[in-house]
C-alpha cells in the first residue's frame, strides 16, 4: 500500500546514553562550547579505523528484525477488520497509539544506565525485551478478543523492539559523530538497509502466508522473532560493570544532571527549530487505515484486492524503499538538507494527491487497470518518500552535540516519532468526522485530499532547517567564539 509520503520515519532510531564522554558547556551567548575539542575539531580528528563486523551485525539485525516484523502487517489489519469488527478511524487510533514506545527512547537509554542487572547495562533490558516480545505475540494468538487487549499486546510488542533499538543502536550515532556527513549518510544507508531487507521478506511472506494459515497463526509464527532477541542479548558489547553503592548513586546523579543539559541544549536554538521542523512535518493528517479498508472491501465498496496482491504491492514498495538508500547512498548523500525535504515533499504530496485517480476510477478510463497503477503508484512513492525521509535521519544525527550523541539523537527522534503519532490521530479524527467507516467510503475521496494537501503547510517553515552541516555550522560557531577577543563574549 503506497505510504503517506514523507511521513513517519519508521520507529527505527535509538539511542544508548554515554556517560563517560564529556558533556557540552553552554557558554554565555547560549551557543554551545565543546570541552576537550582542541585536537578533536571537526575536521582535524584523526581517521578512525572502519567499523568492526560485530558493530555491522549488532546495529543492522535489531533494524533487520524490525523490518520483519512487517510480515504480521497484513493479519492484523484483516484481524481487526473481520474478526474484531473494528472500523477505519478507530483501527488508525490504536495502530498510532502502540508507536508511544517510540516516543520514550530516552527513558529507556537513563533507566539502563542508572540501574544495571547483575553488572550489565545493556544485556538484560536486551534479554527481557525478547522475552516479552514473544509473549505479547502468544497472547495475540491465544487471548485476544477485543480492539482494546489487542491494542495492548501490540503495545508490549513495539515496547519490546523499541528497547532492543535503545540498548544497541545508538552505536550508530556514537560512531558517526566527528565523522562527515557523507560517512554519516553512509553509515545510516547501511542499517536502514538492513530494515528494508528485512520488510522485503517480511512483506513477501505476510499476504502469502494468509492463503494457508489464519491471522492467528501468522501471530503465533511471528512469536519466534522477538524471540531472537535472547540469542543477542549473550553477544552483544556491554562489558561488566564493577561499582559500589555509592559509585552507583553517584552515577544516577551523573544521569540526572545530564538530563537537565539534555533539555537546555534542545532549547538551544540551533537544535530546537529544526527538531520542531521535524515533529511538524510528522504532524500533517495521514489517511492511516483507511486506504487497507479501500483496498480490501469488494466492488462497488472497495477495489476487492486479495490478501496475496496486498503483500505483493508490499513487496514492491519494500523494493523500491532498497532502491531509494541506493539513490540516496549514490547520488544524493552530499545534498543540502533543504532543497532534498522542499522537492521530496512537494513531489510526494502530488504523487499522494495522484491517488484521487483510483478513488475515482479515472486510471480505468484511460484504460489502466487498478492493480497496475496502485503497484506503479506505491514504487514511485515508496522511493520518492524515503529519499526525502533518509535527510530527516541523518540530519538528526548531525544535531547531536558531542558527549551526549545517543541521548540527543534518539530524544530528536522519539519527537519525530510522536509527530507521526499526532498526525495519525488527526487522520484519525477527520475519518470520523467524515463518516468513512467500513461499509461507507463516500467522502474516502475528501480525506485522501485533505491528508496529501496538508503535507505541504510545514515547508513555509524550511528557514528552521539548517542551510548546511549543522554539525560544520556549529564548529564553526565554536572556532569564532574560542577566538573572540576577551570581553566579546
Amino acid at each position: 500500500m503506497p505510504p503517506p509520503p514523507n511521513k513517519k520515519v519508521g520507529p527505527s532510531v535509538v539511542v544508548e546514553t554515554s556517560t563517560n564522554e564529556t558533556a557540552p558547556l553552554l557558554v554565555s551567548d547560549g551557543t554551545l562550547q565543546m570541552d576537550g575539542m582542541a585536537d578533536d575539531q571537526i575536521g582535524g580528528r584523526p581517521k578512525r579505523p572502519p567499523p568492526s563486523a560485530l558493530f555491522y551485525a549488532t546495529t543492522s539485525w535489531v533494524l533487520f528484525l524490525e523490518g520483519l516484523s512487517s510480515l504480521s502487517g497484513l493479519a492484523i489489519s484483516y484481524f481487526f477488520k473481520n474478526t474484531l469488527k473494528c472500523e477505519p478511524a478507530m483501527l488508525s487510533t490504536v495502530s498510532s497509539l502502540t508507536n508511544l514506545p517510540w516516543t520514550c527512547k530516552p527513558l529507556y537509554g537513563f533507566v539502563s544506565d542508572a540501574y544495571p542487572v547483575f553488572g550489565y547495562r545493556r544485556r538484560p533490558y536486551i534479554f527481557l525485551a525478547g522475552l516479552l516480545g514473544s509473549l505479547s505475540w502468544v497472547l495475540m494468538w491465544w487471548w485476544v478478543d477485543g480492539v482494546w487487549q489487542g491494542f495492548w499486546c501490540m503495545l508490549i510488542g513495539s515496547a519490546a523492539i523499541a528497547v532492543a533499538n535503545v540498548m544497541s543502536q545508538a552505536l550508530v550515532v556514537q560512531r558517526s559523530k566527528g565523522e562527515s556527513q557523507e560517512f554519516a549518510s553512509h553509515l545510516q544507508s547501511v542499517v536502514w538497509g538492513a530494515a528494508f531487507t528485512g520488510a522485503l521478506i517480511g512483506s513477501f511472506l505476510s499476504g502469502y502466508l494468509l492463503k494457508f494459515m489464519s491471522d492467528r497463526s501468522v501471530f503465533l509464527l511471528c512469536a519466534a522473532l522477538p524471540f531472537t532477541l535472547v540469542g543477542l542479548a549473550f553477544v552483544i558489547p556491554d562489558p561488566k560493570v564493577v561499582a559500589s553503592k555509592e559509585g552507583a548513586e553517584a552515577e544516577r546523579l551523573k544521569l540526572q544532571a545530564l538530563m537537565r543539559d539534555l533539555y537546555t541544549t534542545l532549547m538551544l536554538p540551533d537544535i530546537f527549530y529544526p527538531t520542531a521542523f521535524i515533529f511538524l512535518l510528522n504532524a500533517t493528517p495521514s489517511t492511516g487505515s483507511a486506504w487497507f479498508y479501500f483496498y480490501s472491501s469488494k466492488p462497488p465498496l472497495g477495489l476487492g484486492f486479495t490478501s496475496e496482491f496486498l503483500g505483493t504491492v508490499n513487496v514492491v514498495g519494500s523494493v523500491c524503499n532498497l532502491a531509494a538508500v541506493v539513490l540516496f547512498q549514490a547520488f544524493l548523500k552530499k545534498t543540502a538538507f533543504r532543497p532534498l525535504l522542499i522537492w521530496g515533499t512537494v513531489i510526494s504530496t502530488a504523487l499522494g494527491l495522484s491517488n484521487l485517480l483510483l478513488v475515482f476510477h479515472t486510471n480505468r478510463q484511460w484504460g489502466i487497470p487498478d492493480t497496475f497503477f496502485c503497484v506503479g503508484e506505491s514504487a514511485v512513492q515508496s522511493v520518492v518518500g524515503w529519499v526525502t525521509s533518509m535527510p530527516i535521519i541523518v540530519l538528526a544525527a548531525r544535531l547531536c552535540p558531542e558527549g551526549m550523541e545517543g541521548t540527543m539523537y534518539a530524544l530528536i527522534m522519539s519527537i519525530n516519532n510522536l509527530g507521526g503519532i499526532v498526525g495519525s490521530q488527526f487522520g484519525a479524527l477527520i475519518c470520523a468526522l467524515l463518516g468513512v467507516s467500513s461499509t461507507n467510503l463516500d467522502n474516502f475521496w475528501l480525506l485522501v485530499f485533505i491528508c496529501n494537501a496538508s503535507n505541504i503547510l510545514p515547508l513555509f517553515l524550511i528557514g528552521w532547517i539548517p542551510a548546511r552541516d549543522p554539525e560544520l555550522m556549529l564548529a564553526e560557531k565554536q572556532q569564532k567564539t574560542s577566538t573572540a577577543p576577551a570581553g566579546v563574549l
